[in-house]
């Protein structure tokens, strides 16, 4: 396989998109020499509560993003829908439209831990393989009693010699930060320093996104 035909795969509320979650990407698509990364926005998912900012304004922050950074394509598909968003389906799509790619759907270490409980999961896998983000040091026998442990790898030629089916982890930086843990601190007014590029933390400005609601007397 060729760069030109490894494709990654970036799916998540993103409320709001950060450095936690773009310096990772662009980790892992260096390590596995990726052409780009599809980052594919959730409408409703299953597994979350509904976001806090609307969908349009996710997406214009997604936009921005792929506007700085050339490795990345927004991909709005999920929001399209207006139902449920489940990975099969876009997983589905995306081999249709790219037939002779890999594809590389991204997750996270907690992800894993449940990702055998993931709506058919054995078909999920027939069209990509999964890569996780992990921490230096992390600790593989979290999951060894996984259902799905014997697809796990940390050997990217292992992986890229296969088509699909399996589960690769590879260490990246990390910021450690979660989206609510900055939508707490917009709220309370502690926005000094957060993990966000400059024209993700002036979009959330100019929109009043997070911000606590002013009392009315």
């Amino acid at each position: 396989m060729t760069n030109q035909q490894r494709i990654g795969i970036f799916g998540g509320t993103f409320d709001p998109i950060h450095s936690g979650h773009i310096e990772p990407c662009k980790d892992l698509a260096n390590a596995l020499n990726l052409s780009q990364v599809r980052l594919m926005p959730a409408n409703i998912p299953p597994h979350k509560a509904l976001a806090h900012a609307s969908s349009k304004q996710r997406l214009a922050m997604i936009t921005l993003v792929c506007q700085h950074e050339p490795l990345f394509v927004c991909d709005d598909r999920e929001l399209q829908r207006q139902q449920a968003s489940y990975t099969l389906t876009s997983i589905i799509e995306l081999r249709a439209e790219n037939p002779d790619a890999q594809l590389f759907f991204f997750i996270g270490t907690d992800s894993l831990l449940n990702l055998h409980t993931w709506y058919r999961i054995d078909d999920i896998l027939q069209h990509c393989h999964f890569v996780v983000s992990t921490r230096p040091g992390y600790d593989p026998t979290d999951i060894s009693n996984s259902p799905l442990h014997d697809k796990i790898r940390d050997d990217i030629k292992q992986v890229l010699a296969k088509p699909s089916g399996l589960i690769l982890l590879l260490n990246t930086c990390q910021i450690d930060i979660s989206s609510t843990q900055i939508r707490h601190s917009i709220e309370t007014d502690q926005q000094q320093n957060l993990p966000l590029p400059d024209y993700i933390a002036r979009y959330i400005k100019e929109n009043q996104l997070y911000q606590r609601p002013s009392s009315v007397n």
